[in-house]
């Protein structure tokens, strides 16, 4: 039997799959993901099971769907119940941690693990590390930017301890503000989430395998992040977006009203803020409309910076698997957990509208002397296949049951495909329901209960502006998909206890 690896997860949240530069973003700097690229195999089709942080994190955790493992979107507790490749792993001798957000239970519900007051209570998270969601150590925090919930859980009490003043620099005006934020970088939560990360790596004095999930809570908005970082990207030369003048015609009304700014009539009942710009539809953002190209721009910019720290951060986590010789033990998987519109379509971060822009991430695989170099590879990936592959890699017996694919014979090969297709769910809120299934060629978004659908040829309209569905022509290629989506969910159904006799 060949040695178990040490498995290094690395992910970040709501980074768009074209933001590494070596993958043919020519503005952006990423020089230590650009190195992970060289060192590894890029599959540059990866998709999400939902475009939305909860649903997405749980189905890396359980190698589920959203509509088994039951986090359908955030605000919905991850049952503890459910099997968790973190579990399996540390039953079968590896020491296992997480570093960052988890994100795996609400963070508004009163009594919440994760929500307030307990966030905030900085002498019971000084004295608990875990274990939680089967790793045996943990360090947490969650929010975004200058957000009050930022400051909570073990980073908060870090803060706290520091000597820092909280209220210098988090809430109550978080969310989308203008200006600058003047946190020091090395009071950052992404240096802190990497530092929690290298400290455990550098305590590494044992013979088993450890699986560690590093955990970045950006680029997700609020879009702020510390100099030097906020003014690394000039507006000016920034990409221009991907928009089109009337690309919402033909497709589901939800674009069409999201435009013209009116969705408080679209028929939709919701469960979130009524006030909200978006009418509450849960996650979906502003538009460039409402928000002015100006502070468009400025978004994108601070963005990108996000990205590049986070980048210089992974760089040290890496250099120290360098250091303490262990990269060629260790299994390194870089992804994030959905992407952002950022800007393209007219659209800021995330939702129900499917682009590939929110629904596809950046997934790199590096293992030196086991896996490819320096490969580009567009065969399928879903997130859900994350627990079953590792189950393969690190020779696990006995696995509870999964409805990801293993994908191991393609990190080894990454030339041949084990998938064929991908589904995506989004039960953006109780009545309004999409599901996507994308393939080799075409993607074909559905509208449960609504009449309303979307067809892509992603290969002759990559940029999904002509909405295929109602085109008599390709009437064939609907009716195919929709039949290949009925397939799919009756292949994940399983397992079914053994029969036992004819009756």
């Amino acid at each position: 039997m060949h040695k178990r690896p040490n498995v290094l997860l690395i992910t970040t949240d709501q980074q768009h799959a074209n933001t590494i530069h070596a993958l043919g973003n020519s503005v952006i700097q990423t020089p230590n993901l650009d190195a992970l690229v060289g060192r590894g195999t890029s599959f540059t089709r990866t998709y999400v099971t939902n475009p939305v942080c909860s649903p997405s994190r749980s189905s890396i955790l359980t190698g589920e769907y959203p509509s088994r493992h039951g986090c359908w979107n955030i605000g919905v507790k991850l049952d503890e119940g459910r099997p968790r490749v973190s579990d399996v792993l540390s039953e079968n001798g590896y020491r296992t941690a997480l570093f960052g957000k988890t994100h795996f239970q609400p963070v508004l519900a009163e009594g919440s693990f994760e929500a307030p007051p307990h966030v905030f209570d900085r002498d019971f998270w000084r004295n608990w590390n875990g274990p939680y969601y089967g790793f045996q150590e943990v360090k947490m925090l969650h929010g975004h930017s200058d957000e009050i919930s930022s400051s909570g859980m073990h980073y908060g009490a870090w803060l706290e301890e520091q000597g820092v003043d909280i209220h210098q620099f988090f809430g109550p005006g978080g969310g989308y503000r203008e200006g600058k934020w003047e946190l020091p970088e090395d009071l950052h939560y992404t240096r802190w989430t990497a530092n929690q990360t290298i400290e455990f790596l550098e305590r590494n004095d044992s013979d088993s395998p450890f699986f560690v999930w590093c955990s970045f809570q950006d680029p997700h908005n609020a879009f702020l992040v510390p100099e030097p970082w906020d003014s690394m990207y000039d507006v000016g030369d920034l990409p221009e977006f991907i928009r089109q003048d009337g690309e919402t015609d033909g497709k589901p009304l939800l674009y069409q009203y999201l435009i013209q700014d009116r969705l408080n009539q679209l028929d939709v009942s919701i469960t979130s803020d009524p006030n909200h710009p978006t009418k509450g539809i849960q996650c979906l953002g502003p538009t460039t409309e409402r928000i002015g190209e100006a502070r468009a721009k400025r978004w994108l910019s601070a963005y990108y910076g996000m990205i590049s720290l986070i980048d210089y951060h992974i760089g040290r986590i890496l250099k120290t698997l360098d250091k303490l010789d262990l990269m060629r033990d260790t299994l390194v998987i870089f992804t994030s957990d959905h992407g952002d519109y950022a800007g393209n379509h007219g659209l800021w971060l995330k939702g129900p509208l499917h682009y590939e822009d929110v629904v596809r991430v950046p997934f790199i695989v590096s293992w030196p002397g086991r896996l490819p170099e320096n490969v580009q590879s567009d065969s399928l990936q879903s997130l859900v296949d994350i627990a079953p592959t590792l189950y393969d890699i690190c020779h696990i017996d006995n696995v509870p049951p999964v409805q990801g694919m293993s994908q191991m014979d393609t990190w080894m090969n990454p030339s041949q495909s084990t998938r064929d297709h991908c589904l995506i769910e989004n039960r953006a809120e109780p009545t309004f329901y999409v599901k996507t299934i994308v393939g080799e060629r075409y993607k074909l978004n559905y509208f449960l209960g609504r009449d309303e659908g979307e067809l892509y040829d992603l290969i002759d309209d990559p940029n999904e502006f002509v909405n295929l569905y109602n085109d008599p022509n390709y009437a064939g290629i609907v009716l195919e998909m929709l039949k290949t989506m009925v397939d799919m969910y009756g292949q994940i159904e399983g397992p079914y206890p053994e029969r036992q006799s004819f009756a």
